[in-house]
């Protein structure tokens, strides 16, 4: 059982779990219906941002995501406040390619209500392959 569903608040090692699993299917549970997602180029912040609005349309854009060949971790320090929860992502693809996408999620009723991803090509490559679900 999801600790959300008992506590009304997130459970986020459930989540980093769905996250590193690339698990479209779970992540989606961890929303609300009217969620919203924001997704912005962090070598142009103030340009347009990619949007979503509500949990469907959430929905098909991390199935997308997730069905890409590549490995997500959850890594560095996780700022966790009263009703947000900031972290980063790093996403590694079979081309050696790195991306880091700092993750801030603002969380209702144990629900993330809003996300606001900032995507940016890591300077490093890695040189090994790449298997879904871990590096």
């Amino acid at each position: 059982m999801i600790e959300e569903e008992t506590t009304g608040r997130l459970d986020f090692e459930a989540l980093r779990d769905a996250i590193e699993r690339c698990e479209a299917d779970v992540l989606i549970g961890f929303y609300s219906e009217d969620a919203e997602l924001r997704v912005l180029n962090a070598a142009s912040p103030d340009g347009p941002a990619f949007e979503l609005h509500g949990k469907a349309e959430i929905e098909r854009y991390l199935c997308a995501v997730c069905d890409q060949e590549m490995s997500c971790t959850v890594e560095g320090e996780i700022v966790f406040g009263e009703e947000c929860i900031i972290f980063e992502e790093m996403c590694a693809y079979p081309d050696g390619t790195l991306i880091s996408v700092e993750t801030t999620l603002e969380v209702h009723e144990g629900r993330i209500s809003r996300q606001r991803d900032v995507v940016e090509r890591s300077s490093g490559r890695i040189d090994r392959e790449v298997s879904p679900g871990g590096l």
